[in-house]
C-alpha cells in the first residue's frame, strides 16, 4: 500500500531537495551565490576556501568544478540568494505551524510567552491572545493584517517572507536602498554611489524596472535558445539512439550470418569427409580384393605345390632308378611350375588404367598411375623389386615409377624430345626407355631413383620395344629389324 502524503512529508521532500546545503547537509544559513548559480552557507564557502588556498582569489565549486573569482572581502562579498532565505523561512514557519498545531509558538509582541494565535503581517510577529487584542485598540495599528493561526496553518492564508519584499541597502552606503543600475559597471548601486563612483558621463546609468526590463528580455532570448539547443541535443540523442539500435540489428545480423556460414562451411567439410571416406572405403575395398584374391591364388599355389612334393616324395621313395631316369623331365617340369611367385604375374597397361593379372589370367587389382587423367600411358615394366616403370606420352613426355599398389615412387621430365615407346628395368633396378624421336629415336638410361644417366644407344631406327634377355643383353624392336646390344 502505498503511503499517505501529508504536507510535512511534502515539506521534508521540498527541503531535502532544495533548502539543504551540499556541504554541511543542513537547512542554507546565509545562503551565498557563487558564478555556476550553486549556492552554499557562508561558513560552509568560508571553510571550503581555507581548505582550498586561502591566499588565493578564486574558489572551485564542489559540485561541478567550476571556479568563482572572488573580489573585496573574498566570499562574504558573493551575491545573497535571498530567494532561498526568503523559502527557508516560509518553509520553517510552516513547519512549526504542523508541528502540534502551531502550539509551540509563543507570543513575540510581548515577554509573557504565551501561545501565540495570530501573526500580523505588518508588524511580522506572532501574537497572543492579549497582543492581538491590544493591536485592534490601538489607532496606528487599526490597519495591520492580522491572519490566525488556523488560517496560515491550513493554507488559506500563505505566509510570505519579508525578504522578499526586503531592499537590498548598499554595501558602501547602509543607509541607502539599491535603486540604480549602471550598465557599465554591470552593477546595482545607491544614490550616493551615482554621484561619487559613477558620475563619470562614460557611465550609463538606468532606473532598475529598466534595468530589469531589459535583464528579463536577454534572460528570455537565451533561454529560447537554450530551450532550442536542448532540443537539438534531443533529436541528436534520439538520431543517436536510433543509429544503435541499427548498430544493435547489424551486429546481431552479421553475427547471424556469420553463424550460417560457419554452418555451410562445416556442412561442406562434413561433405568432403563423407566423400573422402568413401573414397577411402573404395580403395580400401580394392585393396582387401586385391590382398584377397592374392591370398586365394597363394594358398591353391600352396596346395598344388604341397600335392606336387607329395606325389615326387612318393614316386622318389617307391620307383626304381630306372623310373626316376625315365620320368626326370616330367618331375622337373611340375617342381619348375612350384616355383612361381608373385613376380610372374601379367602386367598390361589398358588405357591410362595399368592392370595385374595371375597366370590363370584372373584381374587380381588395378590403378590409374602418373599424374592426372590428361597423361597417357605409353609403356611399362617391372623391376625384380615389384617396382612398376611408366613411360608416358603428354605435352611433357615423362617418366613415372609406382609400387606394386600404384603409389607414386618418384616422377621425372625427360631429359630430350620424343615420345616413349618401350621401357625395361635391369638386374640392378636401372631403367632403360626406348624413345622415338628426331632423328630416329634413342635409348635413355636412369638409375633406380630416377635420375638421368645418358644415351646408350643412339640412332636406334624408330624403336617401338624394348627388353632384356636372360643372358643380360639389351633387345630393341625397331621400325625395320630386331637389334641386340650386348654389354661391354
Amino acid at each position: 500500500m502505498a503511503s499517505s502524503v501529508t504536507a510535512q512529508s511534502v515539506l521534508e521532500k521540498i527541503s531535502v531537495d532544495h533548502l539543504e546545503c551540499s556541504i554541511c547537509t543542513n537547512r542554507f544559513r546565509q545562503p551565498k551565490l557563487l558564478d555556476c548559480l550553486h549556492s552554499f552557507c557562508l561558513q560552509c564557502l568560508q571553510d571550503l576556501r581555507q581548505s582550498q588556498d586561502l591566499s588565493g582569489t578564486k574558489l572551485t565549486c564542489p559540485l561541478c568544478r567550476r571556479e568563482t573569482m572572488l573580489k573585496g572581502s573574498g566570499v562574504a562579498d558573493l551575491p545573497n540568494n535571498f530567494a532561498f532565505s526568503a523559502l527557508v523561512e516560509e518553509v520553517t514557519m510552516q513547519e512549526k505551524l504542523l508541528e502540534g498545531q502551531g502550539s509551540e509558538i509563543k507570543c513575540q509582541a510581548c515577554d509573557e510567552e504565551n501561545q501565540a494565535v495570530s501573526r500580523c503581517t505588518d508588524c511580522d510577529h506572532f501574537l497572543c491572545q492579549e497582543c492581538q487584542k491590544a493591536h485592534g485598540r490601538m489607532t496606528v495599528m487599526k490597519s495591520h493584517k492580522i491572519y490566525t493561526l488556523a488560517e496560515l496553518r491550513s493554507g488559506e492564508i500563505v505566509y510570505k517572507s519579508k525578504l522578499r519584499d526586503e531592499v537590498p541597502k548598499c554595501g558602501k552606503h547602509p543607509d541607502q536602498n539599491l535603486n540604480v543600475y549602471c550598465n557599465t559597471c554591470e552593477q546595482v548601486i545607491c544614490l550616493m554611489c551615482t554621484v561619487l563612483d559613477h558620475g563619470n558621463p562614460k557611465h550609463s546609468l538606468i532606473g532598475l524596472s529598466e534595468a530589469f526590463g531589459k535583464c528579463k528580455k536577454k534572460v528570455e532570448e537565451l533561454v529560447s535558445k537554450v530551450s532550442k539547443s536542448k532540443t537539438e541535443l534531443n533529436t541528436t540523442i534520439e538520431n543517436t539512439c536510433t543509429t544503435r539500435k541499427k548498430l544493435d540489428t547489424m551486429f546481431a545480423n552479421t553475427k547471424k550470418k556469420i553463424s550460417e556460414k560457419a554452418d555451410q562451411e562445416v556442412a561442406m567439410i562434413r561433405q568432403e569427409e563423407q566423400k573422402l571416406l568413401k573414397e577411402t572405403g573404395r580403395i580400401y575395398q580394392e585393396r582387401v580384393t586385391t590382398f584377397e584374391a592374392a591370398q586365394a591364388n597363394n594358398s591353391k599355389e600352396v596346395t598344388q605345390t604341397e600335392h606336387k612334393l607329395e606325389e615326387v616324395k612318393q614316386l622318389k621313395n617307391q620307383a626304381s632308378c630306372y623310373e626316376i631316369l625315365e620320368l626326370q623331365q616330367k618331375l622337373l617340369h611340375n617342381l619348375n611350375e612350384s616355383t612361381v611367385s608373385k613376380d610372374d604375374e601379367l602386367l598390361a597397361l589398358d588405357g591410362r588404367v595399368v592392370k595385374v593379372f595371375n597366370k590363370q589370367h584372373q584381374l587380381l587389382h588395378q590403378f590409374t598411375p602418373g599424374r592426372g587423367s590428361d597423361s597417357q600411358p605409353a609403356c611399362l615394366a617391372v623391376d625384380d623389386s615389384n617396382l612398376i616403370a611408366v613411360g608416358y606420352e603428354a605435352f611433357n613426355t615423362r617418366l613415372v615409377c609406382v609400387d606394386y599398389y600404384g603409389d607414386s615412387v618418384f616422377s621425372v621430365d625427360m631429359q630430350e624430345e620424343g615420345h616413349p615407346n618401350g621401357v625395361c628395368c635391369d638386374s640392378d633396378g636401372s631403367i632403360y626407355v626406348a624413345v622415338d624421336g628426331d632423328p630416329t629415336g634413342d635409348v635413355l638410361h636412369y638409375s633406380p631413383d630416377g635420375k638421368y644417366i645418358g644415351c646408350v644407344i643412339k640412332e636406334c631406327d624408330y624403336p617401338r620395344g624394348i627388353t632384356f634377355t636372360s643372358g643380360g643383353d639389351l633387345v630393341v624392336a625397331a621400325q625395320r629389324s630386331v637389334q641386340v646390344y650386348h654389354r661391354v
